[in-house]
């Protein structure tokens, strides 16, 4: 039994360097914390441009659909009030980063 417990542990305790090395190595490839910001919002603009536009699409089909009803009107006004303030958001943000990438990389 003694020895079954020391073949598993003197493995496990030889890798294990190994392992923490492994683990303390930067899998995203960034120099900074501004670089890491960019690229996570320019992945979160890249996901939101594609449903922002189906949002659009969407409200274009609530206000076809609407045929004049004040109601289902002043729904789809505010759907489309609360996209464009989504989109605005999501790329303003991240034409934000570039510009504070942009800058600190010139100091």
């Amino acid at each position: 039994m003694i020895k079954r417990a020391f073949a598993l542990i003197v493995p496990t305790l030889l890798l294990s360097p190994i392992v923490a090395l492994a683990a303390l190595t930067n899998p995203l490839q960034t120099a900074s914390l501004s670089q890491f910001l960019t690229m996570l919002l320019r992945l979160v603009a890249e996901i939101a441009s594609p449903i922002i536009v189906l949002m659009i699409v969407y409200i274009g089909f609530l206000f076809i659909t609407a045929q004049g009803n004040p109601d289902k009107l002043k729904k789809a006004r505010e759907y489309f009030l609360w996209a464009m303030i989504g989109a605005l958001l999501v790329l303003g943000a991240y034409a934000l980063s570039l510009a504070i990438e942009g800058t600190v990389s010139q100091l």
